[in-house]
């Protein structure tokens, strides 16, 4: 079995950006030497989605309306109310997030799973492979892990 890990970083520029690491992907599959096996593509973040979907601009702007039509900033989160929030204070940057893990939640995708046959991905037509951050602009991570045979 072969078995390859990369940790990419990224900086992300805020709310409802979608970053493309397909071509990253792609070439970590290279490296790997792997012919017939998996590649995950996984956030370690908990305002943060790893998505297969279509790169079109149109697309990324209605997805954004509607996660903020369904989890809005401005909005009342126990989350971000220091008065009742009792756990998880050890941030020495705690910042009002509560509606980007709403909308995390929601979407409950930290990673997704793709096949790898004969050394290609196996991603349909128009499918790319996108970081989606939720919350403000960062730092971010996303890490790539590829096995098989």
């Amino acid at each position: 079995m072969k078995h390859l890990f990369e940790n990419h970083d990224l900086a992300t520029a805020g709310p409802g950006e979608f970053i493309d690491v397909t071509d990253d992907v792609r070439s970590a599959v290279e490296r790997s030497g792997v012919s017939n096996g998996q590649a995950l593509v996984y956030s370690p973040h908990t305002t943060c989605t790893v998505l297969i979907q279509e790169r079109e601009s149109g697309f990324f702007e209605d997805f954004h309306e509607a996660l903020t039509r369904i989890a809005d900033e401005s909005t009342y989160y126990r989350h971000d109310d220091l008065s009742v929030r009792t756990e998880g204070l050890d941030d020495d940057e705690l910042h009002p997030n509560g509606w980007s893990h709403v909308q995390a939640g929601l979407l409950g995708s930290a990673s997704q799973t793709i096949p790898i046959v004969d050394g290609q991905l196996l991603l349909g037509r128009w499918q790319k492979v996108f970081f989606c951050e939720l919350d403000r602009a960062r730092s971010r991570k996303v890490f790539i892990q590829i096995t098989g045979e």
